[in-house]
């Protein structure tokens, strides 16, 4: 599976350059310049240039929604990146039927923390959830009960440095596959909080520094004697400085130990694990050297 969060990066940086100039440069001599340079060999089998395209061919229908539900923010006076973050957001919420809502907002929140300034995550989010619930009362999206989706979960990653190797906290599910601990989602919590709860119950620590929201899965659920249904998951990556991991007693649970880097990538089974990982180990790489996630500036994109 290609990386579509790499792919998203890529096409915001040939949109930034694109846009910087007025839209007078070749879009499709923009993106080759911007892969050969940001990526060589990442092969993203044709998603950053289908998306790019797509853009610019709703451009009349994107930026004047951008205008409806950013009214205080005359198109011209948001942030290149903000400005851009914000159509590829609005393609994928409203005119991609691949991609689930969720995931398009919270992709657009990322790219706007990685590349934006430091409100640009809360004003991508406000514009898209505005237009994310104006989409729910017209029929023309669904929310995610009616869509099947039945659970939302919140779980994470949990990292802790050992000299100078970086360790994993990984669970043994109840289909004996690795992965991210994660559980239920009260109705009374964020999904931070619900996260790191979750893996303090299941993994026993409590010591936990959010670093960055790795995104969301779907995932089917099977029970025993109950119809399979849908959950959303949402995934967030935590440092800590604990090394005991305690299993608690319970059959969905068959085990849970630290791994090596090159551990973690073996044990990973599942696709969206296998995504977010990679995504993670250069959150902690940006997060280890600098205090933070999100450093970059338009001045770095415009290189």
């Amino acid at each position: 599976m290609a990386n579509r969060h790499l792919a998203r990066t890529l096409t915001l940086q040939a949109l930034f350059e694109w846009d910087f100039y007025k839209g007078e440069r070749d879009i499709d001599a923009i993106l080759p310049h911007t892969l050969a340079e940001f990526a060589p060999d990442f092969d993203d089998e044709g998603f950053s240039k289908n998306l790019l395209h797509a853009i610019l061919a709703k451009q009349q229908e994107i930026d004047p929604l951008i205008v409806r539900f950013a009214p205080e923010w005359p198109l011209d006076q948001i942030t290149t990146i903000d400005r851009n973050v914000l159509r590829i957001g609005v393609y994928e919420l409203k005119f991609a039927n691949d991609i689930p809502p969720k995931v398009a907002i919270n992709e657009a929140i990322e790219l706007a923390k990685t590349f934006g300034g430091p409100s640009s995550g809360k004003f991508i989010n406000g514009v898209l959830g505005s237009i994310y619930k104006e989409m729910i009362q017209l029929g023309e999206k669904q929310s995610p009960e009616s869509q099947g989706i039945k659970e939302i979960s919140a779980g994470g990653l949990v990292y802790r440095t050992d000299g100078t190797e970086t360790r994993f906290a990984l669970i043994l599910d109840a289909y004996n596959k690795w992965t991210f601990p994660k559980g239920h989602v009260d109705s009374v919590e964020s999904l931070e909080k619900a996260a790191a709860r979750e893996i303090s119950e299941e993994i026993g620590i409590t010591d936990l520094t959010l670093v960055a929201t790795l995104g969301d899965a779907e995932l089917k659920v099977h029970r025993t004697g109950e119809s399979s249904f849908r959950k959303l998951v949402h995934y967030y990556l935590f440092k800590t400085t604990s090394e005991k991991i305690t299993v608690p007693a319970v059959p969905e649970l068959k085990d849970a130990r630290w791994f090596s880097t090159a551990e973690a990538q073996e044990a990973l089974t599942y696709a969206q694990n296998k995504e977010m990982f990679a995504k993670a180990l250069i959150y902690i790489t940006e997060y280890e050297h600098t205090g933070k996630v999100g450093t970059k500036t338009e001045d770095q994109i415009r290189g």
